[in-house]
């Protein structure tokens, strides 16, 4: 069944969206072509990744490719996202390599505006706006993702990027608090999609010890609220099967397609 709002968003429209999404931090290498190949800062982890493939060229040819690009720039492994409607021979091709997939992701979306969402009891949901706001997701994606700590450099840029997002409507950080802590974060990017201005959901992440109390709900009705109120008319999210993907379910999303990530030793 379509996403339907004031705009019928077909499920391809949905996949088309989803593929146009690729996430480049600030400080990212991108070498875009037929293929779109990143190398993410340090402070992300990770490796050379592949985020966008062509249709219509051989599996074996493509790798070759990009493997070639991950060496160059001094990596020893390649990861490669493929999206359900990918050439399967492309993933057949990276298992014959030695490719393992090392995450599985639910494609899915929901039309906005959503419903207003009851709070959990001593939860609170705003804006990320301050030096220590940043310092506290920070510590957050460091615990969660095993991301690196934000340095001061980082820290500055993170602010820049917030004030940027607000001045030219383009995106936001959202934080949720537990009893006045800091404990969830979560991101989105305002982009535009073939039916209107799509909500990008990235990056959600909640420490152990508050999961189960409605942190990451709070976090996740925000950015629904705050999206809306930009003009976004879709909310699209690659969640964690095992993880994320459920609370979706329960906020109203629906499963239009799924994603694996490869990692290939180089």
């Amino acid at each position: 069944m379509p996403i339907r709002d004031q705009t019928t968003w077909t499920d391809d429209d949905v996949l088309d969206a989803a593929a146009r999404w690729s996430w480049v931090p600030d400080g990212s290498r991108v070498a875009e072509g037929e293929l779109t190949i990143i190398q993410r800062p340090a402070w992300v982890g990770g490796h050379v990744a592949v985020e966008r493939t062509p249709r219509g060229r051989a599996a074996a040819e493509l790798v070759d490719e990009a493997a070639a690009v991950a060496r160059e720039w001094g990596d020893v492994a390649l990861e490669w996202a493929l999206a359900d409607r990918d050439d399967p021979a492309l993933a057949a091709e990276l298992e014959a390599r030695g490719a393992t997939v090392i995450e599985r992701l639910d494609v899915l979306a929901r039309p906005l505006p959503a419903d207003p969402a009851p709070s959990a009891p001593g939860v609170s949901a705003r804006r990320v706006a301050s030096r220590e706001d940043v310092i506290a997701i920070g510590a957050i994606n460091a615990a969660v993702w095993g991301n690196a700590v934000p340095s001061e450099e980082r820290i500055a840029q993170v602010l820049e990027e917030e004030r940027r997002g607000a001045a030219e409507g383009t995106g936001f950080r959202v934080l949720a608090t537990l009893d006045g802590e800091v404990v969830s974060t979560g991101g989105v990017t305002l982009a535009p999609g073939p039916r209107g201005t799509v909500a990008r959901l990235w990056g959600a992440a909640t420490l152990e010890g508050a999961r189960g109390r409605g942190a990451y709900r709070a976090v996740l009705a925000e950015r629904l609220r705050l999206s809306a109120e930009h003009g976004a008319t879709l909310a699209l999210v690659k969640g964690r099967i095992a993880t994320s993907a459920p609370i979706l379910a329960r906020a109203g999303f629906r499963r239009v397609g799924g994603e694996r990530r490869f990692r290939l030793p180089l």
